[in-house]
């Protein structure tokens, strides 16, 4: 396909072409200042900051995006450097704008067609895709740079030998991860060591002056030091870190809202570059600190997401259909069903003369790691196995692109357009989420959207790039799929949360002008059960509900969610693990689990028990095998390793010889991660309580985002006209938060419950909390949310408002683990509240004071306890 410059490209460039004009005789004003200096040194005359100057002008006589002033960006040796930024959304070319951008910033600004380019990216993935497509001469971003450089261009990568004779005759382009140059001690990274095969930037060996020389004009360079405490030796390191500095490359930095970091901001500007062109969606502006002054972007341009779509760059409308109950296989059946409809639609457009087509399914699971296969997660081997039994596909149809394994990285399936590839559907739990790039993607299953929401916002963008960049206006009959448009199916999401996770992606992928572009849409094909909002009730439209929820809180003062996986488990003491009370009470005579199943077979008389499925297992006992069994308990597994070690020298100092334990082997496997379980959870249970006391854990309002908001609207996918809730006098509810509630979304005990709080008249209003991305949650020692059923606000002595929320359970669930765990969690954060408000929150809201309780109530107890419970007298 013939490439095409596009009209918001070429706006692009021509605003990069005025920048330059003035930038270029900004510096010559300023490089004539520096010679009246050099030659004066007497004279007080400030050297200009001819960067800033450029940018006035061209602010001045065109305009700049938002009328920013210029942010100034220095170098490591002092110099000023021009910088700007294209902002452009995904999808929308800047590799293409990078490489005709090079070509501008040599020919009217460096005025030479040879030279230095570093060209930094954030990720292995958005590496690989570059380098291959900057090596490949038939890409247009190759040709691009060949114009430039009079065919003469040279790929570079960080270990490959570079002289500075290249230099000369030739465009040098090296492609760099930032992480490879990101480091507080850049002496440890190989770009910043002497090496034998860079050569002609610093002088020989012994000519010391002409070291000290070069030291005095570059004063960042790397240098010998030889460690005894005397001056650094004036020798200069033949690095290749070095030789960026000497010859201060042209910068291209790619997603530049990367690099806003101080780190990074003094890794990216310590290469001395000539000027630096940012790429990114969404720039990133860096607020002043002591010491620091604010950093915001130089935008040049700014690009729209409508400016892409009418270039049929992207496949707008985005059809999102939420499936907020049922088994994941029915959305990824649904799922399927749309992309086989899309596979008809793509044959029939090439029937008809148009391009080759091949829609591509993405499928986001919740676990992809081999040992948390039996986790009771949605798995990729799950995902896999229903495509292959239902969908009908063929191993290499399926491909796997994950932490473990990178199906993708096959020679038959790096290049997806190909006819020759067969892959259809890709598996994948956030590995595609930032730089994988493939316009055949067209249908996302996020069967994690609820566990993982920000990995579904961020695949949103894998499946918006239009294939060969042109809309094809096709539709196979008047009720077809449109070929131009892409399908999100979310499994377990609440439709409006999955709505606001999706423009989110949009947004970050500087889209959010298109966020009206996404619709709602029916799995099933009919208006029945199309997600409806539910407003709130008069007289709590306005009114601000902001509750509490349970945070970490970083030693800067900074607040996140509190993760038990990552907060609290890793602190736990497995050495601690009591393996001889296990080894104490296993018993020697302990049915294996295989001789608990008896096969059946048929017979010459009929159905015959097989006499040898009784027998146990002879294997021995797997070491490896049970250190992957208790993975996902212990995570480090040189302590996995230990416990399995101790354990098994436990029980054959018990006399259990060899043979027995390979046939318990089962046994003790599952006894073990019985207790294993138990000691995490007590020890979490400990670490989280002593968190709350020493205030690295808090319970109570922050402001802003922090806090939990509660909704102004609710949705549901009951038809209309299903029969309301009432009141116990048969008549309209009247302190329910939101109006109507549908009788029909709760069980019988709790419409028994939501109408005992609605005739109480403490109550001021009260709330049917779900379990959706937008529901009050609280967190605590064991992995995931717990979702209280209700929430209400009643009035306590002298108008002081109290919040409650109120975990509710059967009669039938008294006592077992998850009630019990329910109880000590929200009685220890009704103790461990804190009811001081902020002053303002974010929003520049003071929040109110109010009291906090929690409690697990069964049905049962519904009569004796919730009384008590609304009027806030303690319970047992």
């Amino acid at each position: 396909m013939a490439w095409r410059e596009l009209a918001y490209q070429t706006k692009a460039l021509a605003a990069l072409d005025a920048w330059l004009e003035r930038l270029a005789e900004e510096r010559a004003k300023a490089d004539q200042v520096a010679a009246v200096i050099a030659a004066n040194p007497e004279l007080d005359i400030a050297l200009p900051n001819f960067p800033a100057k450029a940018w006035e002008r061209l602010a001045s006589d065109k305009g700049v995006p938002g009328g920013r002033a210029y942010s100034p960006r220095v170098s490591g040796d002092g110099k000023p450097v021009p910088n700007v930024t294209l902002k452009v959304p995904t999808g929308g070319g800047k590799t293409y704008l990078a490489c005709a951008a090079l070509s501008r910033v040599f020919g009217r600004y460096i005025g030479a067609n040879t030279g230095m380019v570093l060209w930094i990216v954030p990720n292995e993935a958005i590496y690989t895709q570059t380098l291959k497509a900057l090596r490949n001469r038939e890409h247009a971003y190759r040709q691009t740079l060949d114009r430039a450089s009079a065919n003469r261009t040279i790929i570079l990568e960080k270990g490959d030998p570079l002289n500075r004779a290249d230099l000369a005759t030739n465009l040098c382009v090296m492609v760099l991860m930032l992480q490879s140059s990101n480091r507080e001690n850049q002496d440890s990274l190989r770009l910043f060591r002497d090496r034998g095969d860079v050569h002609g930037f610093v002088p020989p060996d012994g000519e010391q002056g002409a070291h000290a020389a070069l030291l005095e004009a570059v004063s960042n360079l790397s240098i010998y030091d030889l460690g005894d405490g005397t001056a650094a030796w004036p020798m200069v390191k033949a690095s290749m870190g070095n030789a960026m500095r000497v010859v201060r490359p042209v910068v291209i930095m790619d997603e530049g809202q990367r690099a806003v970091s101080d780190l990074a901001f003094q890794t990216l500007y310590g290469f001395n570059p000539s000027l630096v062109l940012e790429l990114s969606a969404t720039p990133k502006d860096v607020a002043a600190r002591p010491n620091r002054p604010a950093r915001t972007a130089n935008i040049l341009v700014e690009i729209s997401g409508r400016e892409l779509e009418s270039e049929g760059m992207i496949k707008m409308p985005m059809n999102v259909a939420s499936l907020p109950a049922g088994e994941w296989q029915a959305t990824l059946q649904a799922a399927w069903d749309r992309l086989s409809e899309l596979e008809r639609v793509a044959k029939a457009y090439e029937g008809d003369g148009g391009r080759y087509i091949r829609p591509i399914l993405l499928v986001q699971v919740e676990r992809t790691g081999s040992e948390q296969a039996d986790a009771g997660f949605i798995h990729a081997n799950d995902a896999r196995e229903w495509l292959k039994a239902v969908a009908g596909l063929e191993d290499d149809e399926i491909a796997f692109k994950t932490a473990e394994r990178n199906d993708l990285d096959k020679p038959e399936n790096r290049d997806l357009l190909s006819r020759r590839s067969p892959v259809r559907a890709i598996i994948t739990k956030a590995a595609l989420a930032e730089g994988w790039d493939c316009p055949f993607a067209y249908v996302l299953c996020a069967l994690a959207a609820n566990g993982n929401e920000s990995a579904m916002t961020q695949l949103v963008g894998r499946i918006l790039r239009q294939p060969y960049a042109e809309k094809t206006e096709y539709r196979a009959g008047e009720r077809a799929t449109p070929l131009d448009e892409c399908y999100v199916f979310a499994h377990r999401a609440d439709t409006a949360a999955t709505v606001a996770a999706i423009k989110r992606g949009l947004e970050n992928d500087g889209l959010g002008d298109l966020a009206r572009d996404v619709h709602l849409s029916d799995p099933g094909g009919g208006a029945a059960g199309a997600p409806r909002a539910i407003q709130r009730r008069e007289g709590f439209k306005a009114l601000r509900i902001a509750l509490p929820r349970v945070l970490a809180i970083e030693p800067d003062t900074r607040a996140r969610e509190l993760d038990a996986e990552t907060d609290l488990f890793p602190l736990i003491d497995w050495t601690a693990f009591d393996v001889a009370a296990l080894g104490a009470r296993l018993p020697k005579d302990a049915r294996p689990p295989d001789s608990q199943f008896v096969r059946l077979r048929a017979g010459d008389h009929g159905v015959e028990t097989d006499a040898a499925a009784a027998l146990a297992s002879e294997a021995p006992f797997d070491t490896a095998y049970a250190v992957r069994s208790i993975g996902d308990l212990v995570a480090n597994v040189f302590a996995a390793w230990a416990i399995v070690d101790r354990l098994l020298s436990d029980l054959r100092g018990r006399s259990w010889d060899d043979a027995l334990i390979g046939r318990l082997s089962a046994f003790i496997i599952a006894e073990l991660r019985t207790d294993l379980a138990k000691h995490r959870d007590g020890q979490a249970a400990t670490l989280f309580a002593a968190g709350l006391d020493a205030g690295t854990i808090r319970f109570g309002l922050r402001g802003g985002d922090d806090d939990w908001i509660a909704p102004a609207e609710l949705w549901t996918t009951l038809p209309p006209g299903s029969e309301p809730l009432l009141a116990s006098n048969y008549g309209q509810l009247e302190r329910s938060l939101f109006l109507p509630i549908y009788a029909a979304e709760l069980n019988d005990a709790e419409r028994k419950f939501a109408v005992y709080l609605d005739r109480d008249d403490a109550v001021r209003w009260w709330h049917r909390n779900g379990t959706t991305p937008r529901s009050y949650a609280l967190r605590g020692w064991r992995r995931g949310n717990v979702y209280p059923d209700f929430l209400f606000a009643a009035l306590s002595e002298g108008e002081r408002e109290r919040v409650v929320v109120i975990e509710t359970k059967g009669e039938q669930l008294a006592g077992n683990a998850d009630t019990e765990y329910k109880r000590a969690l929200l009685s220890l954060l009704s103790d461990k509240f804190d009811p001081t408000p902020p002053q303002t929150g974010a929003l520049g809201m003071a929040e109110q004071a109010f009291d906090f309780s929690a409690a697990v109530v069964l049905f049962g107890e519904l009569d004796a306890k919730l009384p008590v419970i609304i009027q806030g007298e303690p319970t047992a």
